[in-house]
């Protein structure tokens, strides 16, 4: 099992697309970037299993990993979304970045006072894209309108 998935261990799938509820994402231009951002919440009280940073690479895999755990269903879902310009426009993106490169770092936030906490130690970092995944749709905090 890869880092990413123990630590999204049981993460929704929606539309046939990845997506980690009560999860801040982060994006970076390389990993230490994201290492340095990771460090910068632990400073601030966030660390241990509630905090990942992961090459591009490591995405890819989890990626691919994904889409053969899924298999045709998944990929049907996935293309539906594409159509409706939900979830899967943000998850090629990604993909894209990381395969340029770019590493991510993702926050566990349980609750709208921690996303605000996590989002006040990483703003300053100015990722190229931040997202936040609630259970009511995606909040677009950095690089995305």
């Amino acid at each position: 099992m890869s880092r990413i998935s123990t630590f999204f261990k049981g993460a929704d799938v929606e539309f046939g697309v990845f997506y980690p509820k009560h999860c801040l994402l982060a994006v970076f231009e390389n990993l230490a970037e994201a290492d340095r951002a990771k460090e910068e919440l632990a400073h601030a009280g966030f660390g241990g299993e509630n905090v990942i940073s992961v090459s591009g690479e490591e995405v890819v895999r989890f990626a691919e990993d994904q889409l053969l755990k899924d298999g045709l269903w998944g990929v049907m879902m996935t293309e539906l979304s594409r159509i409706f310009g939900t979830e899967a426009v943000y998850a090629d993106q990604d993909l894209a970045a990381a395969k340029k490169g770019a590493a991510f770092l993702a926050v566990h936030c349980p609750t709208e006072e921690v996303k605000a906490q996590a989002w006040k130690s990483l703003e300053p970092r100015h990722p190229v894209v931040a997202r936040y995944y609630s259970f009511g749709g995606i909040e677009h905090l950095a690089g995305e309108t």
